[in-house]
């Protein structure tokens, strides 16, 4: 049963699986391939340019390149069907909502269900989950009856006022119209020969115009009234980054491009630089920072430096899971990680576009404490202990209170002495006297010493002192007393904590203490987007999943957990 789980499993995160290609390298030569041609030949030139990919995206990864590709000024998700609301990165991200705000998911703007790809990040965008939902697999066009409407008028549903088609139809905002006509010039081209099957009374037509009359007509005229802006620009870089999918949309960087392909000019040849006197749209930016060493896992600490290849740019970073803005730290020298710290940087530089965010998580193993001397005092009285009771009882009894993670138990025994009021407690023979921390190992303790005139500290660490004995650095140390009849007045202790790093277990994704098949499903979870619930603050739960630490999360994560499981050891 437990082999045919895993296989199970197995198969189905293949599906996930992204390939590599040889991507672009950024500069308008990318589309010299292309100079000279016009018409069908342009076309399918362009289709041989944009198809190849330097990363094919699972359908996971996209939300972990939204913040590079679709995020606003004010660091907010940019939301293509809604502009009411503030969604944060990852932690807004979801499946389920009853309203405008929820939540955020991911919108292909040519739906799945028509056949477009899964996770073209080109056409996938983050919107409002419930404004897509009322969105549903309907064709974009021009309502005129409406029977629904985001806030502020901000996108519509509705019969179809444009001329060709009469169904429902969902009409975004006037400010994204050029660019869902883009993405969808985009899409004819980067599929080409296998669009025009897509269907749904838009993509009905040849191999060499696969959109219907109605919808091309309305494209063109969307792109027009609608021009490239910055916004549009910037995507286009970051999509084209080989760290995202390492592709560009030539509608988007030759404004106007369709005419030379189905237009008025088909007939002119495209010259790649020299396009109507003007030049490729590209946006210079700050290089993005680099990380010495990468993000991994290091013994007890690890020295990082932040460079980055921009002359006199400024490396703005955090360490708390926070985006990095022109307001956080300021790199100036390498930076020291004794725990388990996840690092994000950019650059800037005046007159240049603020870089592309670099992240990365250092995971700290080892024996050294990562916190030392943490001191916490504790009154041994009623208020810990919460009794009223004095003088002498029979039999045994156990008296226990906790204060910040550290347990004080006063343990009766056999003696027939017991003695607790509000300012110290007694320990007779027979009496003990147990202190346990639930947050770390406990390095020392010492105690307050009440009576006449021997008050002094008690130091367990330096053992047998008065009749109070040590027994040893751990998480449990008892003290006994051996002074016949005698007693030791306490009125307080001061406890020690030594936090340590734990020690990670391969394959452990869901932090349980244990490599199972619950790993397994987690990996698979991460994969879809469905991340845990329980992740400490500034967790990256795509970075947890990359168990093999290749960069990405995939079906080889899965291999690597059931290799660990089965006890064969993996490759450093």
């Amino acid at each position: 049963m437990k082999r045919k789980t895993l296989l199970t499993l197995c198969l189905l995160a293949v599906a996930t699986l992204g390939t590599w290609a040889q991507g672009p390298n950024g500069s308008k030569t990318y589309y010299q391939a292309a100079d000279g041609k016009s018409g069908a030949a342009l076309k399918t030139a362009l289709f041989n340019i944009i198809s190849k990919k330097s990363k094919n995206l699972s359908y996971a990864e996209l939300l972990y390149m939204y913040p590079t590709t679709d995020t606003r000024a004010d660091g907010y998700v940019r939301d293509w069907y809604s502009n009411t609301t503030k969604f944060t990165h990852l932690d807004e991200s979801c499946g389920n909502y009853g309203q405008e705000g929820d939540c955020y998911n991911r919108e292909h703007t040519v739906p799945q269900s028509w056949g477009a790809p899964k996770a073209d990040i080109m056409h996938v965008v983050p919107t409002d989950g419930y404004v897509n939902n009322r969105r549903g697999n309907l064709p974009f066009g021009e309502v005129g009856s409406i029977k629904y409407k985001s806030n502020n008028n901000y996108s519509k549903m509705g019969t179809c006022k444009t001329p060709g088609y009469t169904g429902q139809v969902f009409e975004p905002n006037d400010e994204v119209k050029g660019d869902i006509a883009r993405i969808y010039f985009y899409m004819a081209t980067c599929y080409e020969g296998t669009c025009q099957n897509w269907g749904n009374n838009v993509f009905t037509g040849t191999k060499y115009q696969p959109l219907a009359t109605w919808v091309y007509n309305m494209m063109v005229r969307w792109s027009k009234l609608d021009p490239v802006d910055d916004v549009e620009i910037e995507r286009n870089n970051a999509v084209a980054s080989k760290d995202v999918q390492g592709n560009r949309n030539p509608f988007v960087d030759y404004p106007g491009l369709e005419d030379y392909i189905w237009g008025d000019k088909k007939d002119v040849p495209f010259s790649y630089d020299n396009y109507d006197s003007g030049d490729i749209v590209i946006t210079q930016r700050v290089a993005q920072p680099v990380f010495s060493p990468e993000g991994g896992t290091y013994t007890d600490q690890v020295v990082v430096t932040i460079s980055t290849k921009t002359e006199g740019a400024i490396i703005h970073y955090t360490t708390d899971g926070s985006e990095p803005t022109d307001s956080a730290n300021v790199y100036s020298e390498p930076l020291t990680f004794t725990r388990t710290t996840t690092l994000k940087a950019i650059a800037m530089k005046d007159s240049l576009k603020t870089s592309y965010l670099q992240a990365a998580t250092y995971v700290i193993k080892g024996n050294t404490p990562i916190e030392h001397g943490n001191e916490i005092d504790i009154a041994l009285n009623n208020s810990l202990f919460g009794t009223n009771f004095k003088g002498t009882v029979s039999g045994g009894g156990n008296f226990s209170g906790t204060k910040e993670g550290i347990t004080v138990t006063y343990s009766k025994g056999s003696s027939s002495n017991q003695y607790i009021n509000d300012s110290q407690i007694r320990l007779y023979a027979g009496n003990t006297l147990t202190i346990s921390s639930d947050i770390g190992e406990i390095t020392d303790v010492e105690f307050t010493k009440d009576g006449g005139n021997d008050d002094k500290v008690l130091k367990a660490s330096e053992g047998t002192v008065s009749g109070l004995v040590w027994s040893g650095l751990s998480s449990h140390i008892a003290f006994n007393v051996n002074e016949g009849s005698g007693h030791i007045r306490l009125s307080n202790v001061k406890v020690s904590i030594a936090i340590y790093n734990p020690e990670p277990m391969e394959g452990d994704v869901n932090g349980d203490g244990t490599i199972d098949v619950a790993d397994i499903s987690t990996v698979i979870d991460i994969m879809a987007g469905k991340f845990p619930d329980n992740l400490p603050a500034g967790t990256d739960p795509y970075l947890m999943a990359d168990v093999n630490k290749d960069g990405h999360v995939d079906v080889a994560d899965i291999s690597y957990i059931i290799t660990v499981m089965a006890g064969i050891p993996t490759a450093e």
